[in-house]
């Protein structure tokens, strides 16, 4: 007798009715039927495979013959023409003897390590005990074909023509690689039928961290001493120290201010400018005063997490970096020491061409600020099958896809640079003389700290990943684990976003 079985899916199961009669499938591609005697199948191009090579059709114990198509076994070699009696040991081979002769490949109901590509417009049977003259067993025994890490297992490439798959077990391994991502099978636009499968995706791996700096970014240099009184006529102060951190970014130390006989000067405040801080000159009834330590740098703001579904494509998947953090800012320069007053006299200076006071020592320099802190990958996804704007049908199939990977967090910012310990000293005075030394300078401000770099986002867990038309969910099983998290860093703005858990999700 005759029946005809029409599987009906909804999201995670499905229900199965009969009927007391018998279609074609390319009358009706929506129906899996099996008929005594006869099972169907579409070959290349969308013609009927011939009954005579239809393995599931076969007798007991039957088989079909050599002239069907190219024959592969895990125990054959590639240098074999592909016959039953002398197999190929890969499915890759099978493949490319395939597309230049029948468009057809039947399977050993062995494992096959290594992934395959398959090209529009062909039909693999799986199911086939080598051992006993290639008889159909695919009802409780399928072909096994195991992927490598970090890729899919199995990309089907697009082209006009229908391909069909039957009968095979699509293993993704775990994911190895940071990131990586288990991802069983691709589907790459135009027709693609599966019969009788089960696409399996293991678990992703969570993204990389992002990597600490090893040291502090560059220190400030300490402020150079004022000149001694008495020298000159105006006593000029030491160079301005400089710390350069980047294109048009310095800190700089102020300077000391001048001396002279009669009007010595401030120091000068350091750069950049957040505050004055320069020490004031000499005055009657008042001595010179040091200059006041630059203003530390602010932290840089934390980095954003990634947000977004990522990306698919035939390479699989890709998810979102977090943003680095922003840079610290660099520390202000300590301000120059007061200038002091020289002049002529008793306990002054000796020669009036030289009747300046002690000029003031100039401020050191800031430190630099951190870099921001560097972005945490993205966690992988584990997806049973892609399908780039492919039209898929399924027959009693199942899709299984396990645990997304976990967003990584953001690394720490760089420590920004310590500033100059020391301004420099003020000016001295001759010995014997009662004139005041020149005001010292002051210590330069910290670099801010770099902000953390945002996480990366969290992995998905999918049944179908798509572009174009959302898939028919008819005569399809969906299983699928927990999604990757986005981390919980000490900012929520740099929390990465969440992955997604679901049958079956759009991308953009």
């Amino acid at each position: 007798m005759r029946r005809m079985v029409r599987t009906l899916a909804g999201l995670g199961f499905f229900a199965v009715s009969a009927q007391a009669a018998c279609f074609r499938y390319e009358d009706d591609p929506s129906l899996c039927y099996e008929c005594q005697g006869e099972s169907g199948g579409s070959g290349g191009g969308g013609n009927v495979t011939p009954p005579g090579c239809i393995p599931s059709a076969a007798e007991p114990g039957g088989s079909v013959g050599d002239d069907c198509g190219v024959f592969a076994a895990p125990s054959g070699s590639d240098s074999n023409p592909g016959t039953k009696d002398a197999p190929v040991a890969t499915l890759t081979k099978a493949v490319a003897l395939a597309e230049a002769s029948s468009r057809r490949v039947y399977a050993c109901a062995e494992e096959f390590p290594g992934g395959a590509t398959v090209s529009s417009g062909l039909t693999i049977f799986g199911g086939l005990d080598c051992a006993g003259a290639w008889a159909y067993v695919g009802g409780s025994k399928p072909t096994r074909l195991v992927g490598l890490p970090d890729q899919p297992a199995l990309v089907l490439t697009n082209g006009p023509e229908r391909t069909r798959i039957e009968d095979v077990h699509v293993i993704a391994p775990d994911a190895s690689k940071p990131g990586g991502s288990s991802i069983a099978v691709v589907a790459e636009g135009g027709e693609v039928e599966l019969v009788r499968c089960a696409l399996e995706a293991g678990s992703a791996t969570a993204g990389a961290d992002g990597i600490a700096f090893a040291e502090a970014a560059a220190p400030g240099a300490n402020g150079n001493p004022g000149a001694e009184a008495c020298s000159a006529s105006a006593v000029l102060p030491g160079d301005a120290v400089v710390n350069t951190c980047g294109p048009e970014i310095e800190s700089i130390g102020g300077t000391g201010g001048i001396g002279s006989a009669a009007a010595p000067s401030d120091g000068s405040s350091g750069l950049p400018s957040s505050s004055d801080n320069g020490g004031t000159a000499e005055k009657v009834g008042s001595s010179c005063t040091d200059g006041l330590p630059g203003d530390p740098g602010m932290d840089g703001a934390p980095g954003a997490g990634g947000g977004g579904l990522g990306t698919i494509d035939l390479a699989g998947y890709t998810g979102v970096l977090g943003a680095p953090g922003m840079p610290g800012a660099i520390g202000q320069g300590g301000g120059g020491g007061g200038g002091s007053k020289g002049g002529t006299g008793a306990g002054k200076c000796l020669d009036a061409t030289k009747a300046g006071g002690a000029s003031g020592g100039s401020g050191a320099s800031g430190g630099c600020g951190g870099l921001g802190g560097m972005p945490g990958g993205p966690g992988g996804s584990s997806i049973a099958l892609i399908s780039l704007d492919a039209k898929l049908t399924f027959m009693i199939v199942t899709l299984t896809a396990k645990n997304g990977g976990d967003g990584g967090a953001g690394g720490p910012g760089q420590d920004g640079g310590l500033g100059g310990l020391n301004g420099g000293l003020g000016g001295s005075v001759p010995v014997g003389l009662t004139l005041k030394p020149g005001c010292a300078g002051a210590p330069g401000g910290n670099g801010g700290r770099g902000g953390p770099g945002g996480n990366g986002s969290g992995g998905h867990s999918l049944g179908i990943a798509y572009t174009g038309a959302a898939p028919s969910m008819d005569g399809v099983t969906i299983t699928v684990g927990a999604a990757g998290g986005g981390g919980v860093p000490a900012d929520p703005w740099s929390t990465g976003s969440n992955g997604t858990a679901a049958p079956a999700l759009e991308f953009p």
